[in-house]
This record gives structure tokens, C-alpha cells and sequence, in this order.
């Protein structure tokens, strides 16, 4: 257990395993391959000798997913796939626990002293497309290339619903000297050739629900606390170089941030910043963070946040305990690429401490002012958002 009156608080960021990728190639034809799934064999064993004229490639092999692995949790409307390259076997953990038991025994017979793995999902219009093909596999100057295609495994007299489908596939080359970085050229099942790149995460922080902050200044700035029970002691800030606004925890895309955090309206079905950042008494606020990386991330305790409100005295904390000591247990909980955790709360004195993993004894204390709230997630390097309560 941790106790913040000893200031702390862990931080859990966790580096992950899975290589940045490299941008993708430019719009390409990409052949068909064989027409079947990039193997002759149904077990994924390889598609032929490998021999490539030079490129290091010794062997390839093809493992179909029976679907998306990743959720999938990637927009196709914005995108045509997801891919990422694992080069060691304790990488993409994350993304191979509850695939199939065929794709298992791929990734478990991978030797990674002389192989990569590079797993690709992709979209198509038909309950038909739902596999993916490979074709010109190489490696240049370190970087695993090659074309992927959805395919229409339909045969013809075979009816396929019309339904959005999603289909991966793992790509195991054997190499010397073994590829560091991936890119591909995706084919869509709609025909639709576009870049991909891992680098961009699965999801995109762009589309997410929800705002960080109002634009301005609050309306209301209300006087210090001021709690009339002196056995009273306010929870303390746990960061100490002030916070980040709506991005924190460690290197995602490009260079960016891997968690995106944001204030959600569950009430608000509109697009107007303003109107979704403002609430009355008793509305429901919810606050989501989002692993937008390529790669797993660990945070701490999902209790570690402040609620605070914009006060003459600055940023203060609305909540407290009668003995002023405030434990968290340190824990680094593992969030995969694209999966969200949320906190959501009625906008009450009682609301605001009904979250799970709180430390015992926490209340509000005086009753809610109206001004400009936010809420600091300090198990992920201190990311903030922030809303506007009107009473």
C-alpha cells in the first residue's frame, strides 16, 4: 500500500514489446498471390521456397485469424487495417491470449532467433472476404515489405452476406539478417489501396468520444474550500510540475502520447464542445482513457485521481477523509492497444466518491460549487481533463 501523505504514487507506463513500424509503401497494384491463403497448407505452413533474388527471405508461412483480433477497435472508415511486427515471442501477448488455438501454435512455433511474425487485419463488404493474402515479400534495408490483399473466398454458386467484415492474418518470414521495422501495402476488400502504419496505433485519438476541456476562462471561480468539520483533511494533488491535458503515459504514435483521456456527456448526442461540457446537478459525467499506442501499456491503480474544482486558491481537490490518510495499492494493470477504461459519476456529494478502489472514509466536504471541474488520472503520468458544473 501506498500512501500519498508519503507522496509516492506510482507511475506504472510500461516500455511494451512491439516494434514502431515504418510508413507503408505508396499506392501499388498488388497481384492476387495464388488465390488461396498464402500457404499450401491449411496448418500455415510456408508458400514455397522463399527464394527471392537476394533479399534475405528463406521462408514465409500464413496463418489465417478467423477474424480481428484487435476488437477490432481501428475506424475503417478512416483506415484501411491495423499491422504491427513482433520480432520476440513474449510480444503481442496482448493480442494472441484468446485467438484461436491455430494461430497459438503459430506464434508458439516461431523460432524468433531467425524469424519476425507481422500480423495485418483488413475490412471487407461481405461475410466472403475474410481472408488476406501476401504477395512480394521481401526485406529492404531492414524493413519487411510486402503487399496484402483481402480476398473473396467464395466459390460460384456460394451466396455471401452482406455484412462488414473483418479478417487478419499473421505473415511469418524467415530472414537473414532478420527484418527490424514493417511496411505494407494494403488492399482492402473494396479494392482500396492505402498506406498503413503501425505507428499510428489502432486507434485514432481524433475520433474518440468526448472533449478534454472548455475553450476560455470558467464563469465561476469560487472562494476556497472551506469545510466546517475540523476533523476534516483534504485528499493532496499527487503530482507536484503540474499535468497534461487529455495526452499522457509514455511514447505512442509518432512520437505522441499513448493514453488519450476525455470527458464524456452520456446525455449529450450532439457535436457542440460547450453544451457536451457543461452540467447540472445529478447529470452523469464519464471520463475515458484510451491506449491509442501500437503497444500494451501498464497504469496504476484505477482509484489514482483527483477531482478537483478551479478555486480562488487554485486547483483543489473537492474530496477528503477524517484521518487524512490516503492509500493505493501499487499495481501496474496492462492496457492493450485500443481498449478503453472508464470512470462515471453523478455529479453529487455522494456521486463523486462511489468510484471502486477509493480509499476508505472519502466524502465531499463543503457541498459542490458551481465552476470548472477536472479529473487527474496520477496513475498515468498525470492526465487531465476538465468540465464546467453550473448546479
Amino acid at each position: 500500500m501506498t500512501e500519498l501523505t508519503r507522496r509516492t504514487a506510482m507511475y506504472g507506463i510500461g516500455t511494451g514489446g512491439v516494434v514502431a513500424l515504418a510508413g507503408c509503401t505508396d499506392e501499388v497494384d498488388p497481384g492476387a498471390g495464388d488465390g488461396g491463403d498464402g500457404s499450401d497448407g491449411e496448418d500455415g505452413s510456408d508458400g514455397g521456397d522463399g527464394e527471392d533474388g537476394g533479399s534475405g527471405v528463406t521462408d514465409t508461412a500464413v496463418q489465417q485469424a478467423g477474424g480481428a483480433l484487435s476488437g477490432p477497435a481501428w475506424d475503417r472508415e478512416s483506415r484501411r487495417g491495423f499491422c504491427v511486427l513482433f520480432t520476440d515471442g513474449d510480444e503481442g501477448r496482448w493480442l494472441f491470449d484468446d485467438a484461436p488455438e491455430a494461430v497459438g501454435e503459430f506464434v508458439e512455433a516461431t523460432d524468433f532467433s531467425s524469424s519476425v511474425l507481422a500480423y495485418v487485419e483488413s475490412v471487407g463488404p461481405t461475410t466472403c472476404h475474410d481472408r488476406i493474402a501476401f504477395d512480394d515479400v521481401g526485406v529492404e534495408d531492414g524493413t519487411l515489405v510486402a503487399d496484402a490483399t483481402v480476398e473473396n473466398t467464395a466459390g460460384d454458386d456460394e451466396a455471401c452476406g452482406e455484412a462488414i467484415t473483418f479478417s487478419g492474418a499473421l505473415l511469418r518470414v524467415t530472414a537473414d539478417p532478420l527484418p527490424e521495422s514493417l511496411r505494407l501495402s494494403m488492399t482492402d476488400g473494396w479494392g482500396e489501396t492505402a498506406e498503413l502504419t503501425g505507428e499510428e496505433g489502432v486507434r485514432d485519438p481524433d475520433a474518440l468520444d468526448g472533449y478534454v476541456r472548455p475553450d476560455g476562462d470558467p464563469r465561476t471561480v469560487p472562494a476556497p474550500l472551506d469545510c466546517e468539520d475540523d476533523a476534516f483533511q483534504r485528499h493532496p494533488p499527487a503530482y507536484s510540475d503540474g499535468v497534461s491535458w487529455g495526452s499522457g503515459g509514455g511514447a505512442g504514435a509518432d512520437g505522441g502520447s499513448a493514453l488519450e483521456l476525455r470527458v464524456v456527456n452520456p446525455a449529450s448526442d450532439g457535436d457542440d464542445p460547450a453544451e457536451a461540457l457543461t452540467f447540472e446537478r445529478g447529470d452523469d459525467v464519464r471520463f475515458e482513457l484510451t491506449n491509442v499506442s501500437n503497444r500494451e501499456v501498464y497504469v496504476g491503480n484505477h482509484g489514482k485521481y483527483n477531482v478537483e474544482v478551479f478555486t480562488e486558491d487554485g486547483w483543489t481537490d473537492v474530496r477528503g477523509a477524517d484521518d487524512g490518510r490516503f492509500g493505493y495499492t501499487d499495481e501496474a494493470i496492462a492496457h492493450p492497444p485500443g481498449e478503453t477504461v472508464a470512470w462515471e459519476f453523478a455529479m453529487t456529494e455522494s456521486g463523486l466518491v462511489a468510484g471502486e478502489h477509493q480509499p476508505e472514509g472519502l466524502r465531499v466536504c463543503p457541498d459542490l460549487q458551481p465552476g470548472r471541474y477536472r479529473f487527474v488520472f496520477f496513475g498515468a503520468a498525470d492526465v487531465a481533463v476538465a468540465f464546467d458544473y453550473v448546479g
